[in-house]
């Protein structure tokens, strides 16, 4: 089974030294690396139009993704998950992250994840994640599997529909744009915002954000 990655970091040093580390350590291979979604995405779709084999364009694409959450002047991260897992569903992302509060795991492996790792971890922390991932399991850092639970035990109380608003809620939208995304009214975002509040026992977003995500 091939064992390529392409790692995402706009963090330069720590994404030329993780990558240096894997390489040296391993048998994978890095078939890339980027600072910014757009470039990333730029080389994916290079990568993938390079053949026109389907069986060759999978050889040419990396057989894992490895990328942070924390972009400087761009979204968190999540949409650029789901974007490259509908368009390349072979290429397994891993998200490795400074950020590991339950609800970003959660909202990370619902957006196309199929692993978590902190940076916080052991360096090889981050290898043994793409061993399980690249046999096709889903794996989360063991350090954050107990919050990850107690959250889902949280949200399993809300309704559908505030389990879609307080997803958005830890990816940081604002409130118009969660009404965009849901296609409700804003004043409709309001109330589900307030239940939640009340629900969690918060005050406001920062409570929120500090306690979940």
């Amino acid at each position: 089974m091939k064992k390529s990655f392409y790692i995402v970091d706009d963090h330069e040093m720590l994404r030329l030294g993780t990558s240096l580390w894997l390489t040296s350590n391993s048998d994978w291979k890095c078939c890339g690396s980027s600072g910014t979604h757009e470039s990333a995405l730029a080389d994916f779709e290079r990568m993938a139009g390079e053949e026109t084999n389907e069986t060759e364009v999978n050889e040419k694409l990396p057989s894992i993704l490895i990328s942070d959450l924390n972009f400087y002047g761009e979204n968190t991260g999540f949409e650029f998950i789901s974007k490259i897992h509908s368009l390349y569903p072979d290429v397994k992302i891993i998200v490795y992250s400074m950020f590991f509060a339950a609800g970003i795991v959660q909202s990370a492996v619902r957006s196309g994840a199929s692993g978590y790792v902190s940076k916080n971890a052991n360096c090889t922390e981050l290898l043994n994640c793409m061993e399980k991932v690249l046999a096709g399991e889903l794996f989360i850092q063991e350090e954050l599997q107990t919050n990850l639970k107690k959250y889902n035990n949280f949200t399993d109380a809300l309704t559908r529909r505030e389990k879609d608003v307080m997803e958005l809620l830890i990816r940081r939208y604002s409130n118009d744009e969660i009404a965009n995304q849901l296609g409700i009214k804003k004043r409709a975002v309001e109330n589900y915002i307030s239940l939640i509040y009340e629900k969690t026992g918060v005050n406001d977003r920062n409570e929120l954000l500090a306690r979940y995500g």
